[in-house]
């Protein structure tokens, strides 16, 4: 038999609540969270203890919850010209709630050849010289809800090892990425305006000087674009899950880059991002 002692502010059920095993079966339960009154943003703890009912056992479960005004997907996947696609949004408040399309953008591509960076560490110094260990590309970026910086393996047979660095207009890193091989990926999200660097650096180049494409997508903080929302929730329920359906039409071929921005009537709560991969 359960019982529970619920984190505070929150109630917590157990469906079902009493199970009968013999020995060596096995069974499932579902434990329900809800929000009643605990703060966002702040973790809460519990228990679930099944008892045996004549007492000569039990087994405990730490319960960790921590309150938060929605959830949903980080990315949503997407194909086909035209397509369309579809997500859930679970709500933790009630009250007020929009969502609105930013893109779809096409990504623009950045090619150069990099050589062998001498000491293996990188500083933005090693874009000098007539056999520069990195190359660099300016972005100046304004109103932008996301950023992002992929550097994909040139997959040309090379045995080279590029890394990815983002740099903003005082010199500080905002961001790296440094994976064994050539796969790197940097992401801004709400990023400050700005004129932003990105260095990709010859950690191992080889063949040396080596060939690459840097590609890079600006979704705009403004809603507008090829990107429509065809139905959303026009209003949030605390534990209920509504659905956002989204359409996009014709596409160039390549891998496009939208959001979808979640906003409540106090501002933004968060982005989904839309993938798109149009052929």
């Amino acid at each position: 038999e359960a019982s529970v002692e619920a984190p505070e502010g929150f109630e917590v059920t157990v469906s079902p609540s009493r199970i009968r095993l013999k020995r060596g079966q096995s069974a499932t339960f579902e434990v329900t969270v809800t929000n009643v009154s605990a703060p966002v943003g702040q973790w809460r703890y519990g228990s679930l203890t099944w008892n045996e009912t004549n007492g000569l056992y039990s087994v405990r479960s730490p319960i960790a919850v921590k309150g938060s005004l929605f959830n949903a997907p980080a990315i949503v996947d997407g194909a086909g010209d035209p397509g369309s696609a579809s997500f859930d949004v679970l709500f933790g408040y009630t009250g007020d709630y929009s969502a609105a399309a930013h893109g779809l953008e096409a990504p623009v591509a950045n090619s150069a050849s990099v050589w062998q960076d001498a000491d293996q560490s990188f500083s933005p110094g090693d874009t000098a010289g007539a056999t520069p260990g990195a190359v660099a590309f300016s972005f100046p970026v304004a109103g932008a809800a996301y950023v992002r910086f992929e550097l994909p393996d040139p997959d040309a047979g090379f045995a080279e090892d590029l890394d990815l660095f983002i740099t903003n207009s005082s010199g500080a890193l905002v961001g790296s990425s440094t994976n064994g091989g050539t796969d790197e990926l940097v992401e801004l999200v709400l990023p400050a305006d700005d004129t932003y660097t990105a260095y990709v650096h010859g950690w191992a180049a080889s063949p040396n000087p080596t060939p690459f494409t840097l590609y890079t997508w600006v979704i705009s903080a403004t809603p507008g674009g090829n990107l429509v929302i065809d139905s959303a929730p026009a209003s949030a329920s605390i534990g209920v899950t509504g659905t956002i359906d989204i359409s996009w039409p014709d596409l160039a071929p390549g891998t496009h880059f939208g959001a979808i921005s979640h906003a409540d009537g106090g501002g933004l709560l968060g982005l989904t991002l839309v993938r798109v991969e149009a052929s």
